[in-house]
């Protein structure tokens, strides 16, 4: 069970604050009441995302020192890692069954 989601507050394509909330429908609330009826909330609780950078086409871009920007990376939760892990293991399983010429 999730007790909080952490959600950036968005204004003019840019990360304005950091909220932790109990819903979304508060966290956008409490951001159009602050920013303005363009803002909105985003979850942002799989992005290391921070005060400044940039949000555009669904993605947080991290707004380096030279002006360019680094688009922010998915950080995959832990039930996410194991399901993949799995999934890998089992193709990996089946791969070395063929080489050796067994079934699995």
């Amino acid at each position: 069970m999730i007790v909080h989601q952490v959600f950036a507050q968005i204004s003019e394509g840019t990360v304005q604050n950091i909220m932790v909330c109990a819903d979304y429908e508060l966290a956008n609330y409490l951001t159009r009441c602050t920013y303005g009826d363009e803002a909105f909330a985003v979850d942002c609780l799989q992005y290391a995302c921070a005060i400044g950078d940039g949000y555009r086409d669904g993605r947080f871009w991290h707004r380096d020192e030279d002006g360019s920007e680094t688009e922010v990376p998915y950080i995959p939760t832990a039930e996410e890692e194991v399901s993949y892990l799995k999934n890998e293991n089992e193709q990996l399983t089946l791969t070395v069954a063929d080489l050796l010429g067994g079934a699995a």
